[in-house]
């Protein structure tokens, strides 16, 4: 089961996977073959699920370390390898960061104050999760390529 989790308006997602709403008022829909989920909350998501992947997107402030237009991300190690190797094919510049500040020398620091604990937890229950942001100003292009990196990653399996 793959969720999705937008910070920013999530109609960019449910056009760019073909998500349809079901009975329960969840956008749902398959990426082939693998079910795809759109969560409207960080609150609800079943962290017990067996094959359990979450995605998350959003905005982070263009600042001295990150440009325009690119992507910073952060992740378990199997879906950060995947992230890599689909921005390698794109020519897509990339940043690793830590969500807790110098944590880590070789990764950059991002304030997600409201991530933090829920990127804690999902390492602590080893959970496979990879978190994209966007450098602001995000653009029909930019929410693409956003589409393009998740639907790659995802059908890797």
């Amino acid at each position: 089961m793959n969720r999705l989790i937008s910070e920013i308006s999530p109609d960019f997602l449910v056009q760019g996977f073909g998500l349809h709403e079901d009975e329960k008022q969840v956008f749902t829909g398959k990426v082939g073959g693998q079910e795809i989920q759109l969560s409207p909350t960080l609150d609800d998501l079943p962290l017990e699920a067996k094959d359990l992947k979450i995605f998350c997107v959003g905005l982070a402030e263009a600042s001295h370390h990150f440009r325009p237009g690119d992507v910073l991300m952060t992740g378990s190690d199997d879906l950060l390898d995947r992230a890599f190797q689909v921005m390698d094919g794109i020519e897509q510049r990339c940043v690793v960061v830590s969500l807790t500040p110098a944590q880590e020398s070789t990764h950059l620091y991002l304030s997600k104050e409201q991530m933090e604990p829920l990127v804690q937890e999902w390492r602590g229950r080893k959970i496979s999760f990879l978190c994209l942001w966007m450098v602001d100003p995000i653009d029909l292009e930019g929410k693409a390529k956003l589409v393009t990196i998740l639907r790659k990653v995802i059908l890797k399996d």
